[in-house]
């Protein structure tokens, strides 16, 4: 699964190609060069009967952003903007990129070979369209030594948010013993769950124009359950479950639903599933993930017949 957006990059020029051989097909608004870029989502573990996690965050691309380009891209960029003022007839602009290009070449060839990014500010065209989206940043580019990224950029912080919106959990409910249609009265209720591998996971990954690939993986993992008879007819009513391993028998619990009364019909069980998130900077699900705020949360049900048990006359 994926989500595409479309996005630019470079200050606003109205462009007029001089170059014939110039086919980047800009369709963003001004000159900026218009890429479409992808979130892809991987889904692990989620199974057939899936539901949201209910995360009440969202994913919004950012209005505009910085995105790294090589050397070699960067002069590519730079002579595409040069090409496209010159086709416009722009001169002040066509002569400006053209300074910026023998400087950046007296400079040492774009800082070909040495390490580090150009950053070049890019925007979202759909953000754009939202009068109320603003852009924090002016600069349109600039070279950056390695280890020193500028703040405004794609993070897998960002990805993070995207993967999580994209989670879903395991909604199949848990076993109940007695089995739900055959409850008796003052008979325990025991609660069964196992989730085969443990855990379900998204991981969000970008690909930006120079190739860099930035990616966030989450994982979700069971940790707690909470209950509920249906009726006051039980004692007690509900009861908490802290899980291990994405398993629980709660038979070996001090806490077990038990009904006193039969339900002529039947009463809706409730089974109430914590999931604990966590993300890492990886296109891989990774130990030592740091804590997403909030917990995920299934819910299932199923409705349970309880009868009284009948006696043997002899």
């Amino acid at each position: 699964m994926s989500l595409v957006w479309a996005f630019g990059t470079g200050t606003a020029l109205a462009g007029n190609s001089a170059n014939p051989t110039d086919t980047s097909g800009s369709s963003a608004s001004g000159d900026g060069e218009s890429y479409t870029v992808q979130v892809n989502y991987v889904h692990r573990g989620q199974g057939n009967d899936s539901q949201p996690a209910k995360y009440s965050g969202s994913f919004t691309p950012p209005a505009c952003w910085y995105t790294a380009m090589t050397p070699d891209q960067m002069r590519e960029e730079i002579k595409r903007r040069y090409y496209a003022a010159g086709h416009d007839g722009a001169g002040t602009i066509y002569e400006f990129y053209n300074d910026q290009n023998n400087q950046m070449e007296d400079d040492g060839h774009y800082h070909q070979g040495q390490d580090g990014n150009w950053w070049v500010l890019t925007w979202d065209e759909q953000r754009l369209k939202d009068f109320s989206a603003t852009c924090p940043y002016q600069q349109g580019y600039f070279w950056a030594p390695p280890n020193q990224p500028p703040a405004g950029r794609i993070t897998p912080r960002m990805l993070a948010d995207a993967a999580y919106g994209q989670l879903t959990l395991p909604s199949r409910g848990v076993t109940l013993s007695p089995v739900a249609q055959n409850q008796k009265v003052n008979l325990p209720t025991y609660v069964n769950f196992t989730q085969a591998d443990g855990e379900v996971s998204v991981t969000a990954q970008v690909t930006e124009p120079d190739g860099q690939v930035i990616a966030a993986t989450v994982v979700a993992q069971p940790t707690s359950l909470h209950v509920e008879a249906g009726t006051q007819y039980a004692d007690p009513p509900s009861c908490d479950y802290d899980m291990t391993g994405a398993k629980l028998n709660s038979a070996g619990t001090g806490c077990n639903i038990t009904y006193n009364r039969a339900s002529h019909g039947t009463y809706p069980f409730t089974a109430d599933m914590t999931w604990t998130v966590t993300w890492t900077p990886t296109a891989d699900p990774a130990p030592g993930g740091q804590r997403l705020q909030p917990d995920g949360f299934s819910e299932s049900r199923q409705d349970v017949t309880v009868q009284e048990i009948q006696a043997i006359n002899r």
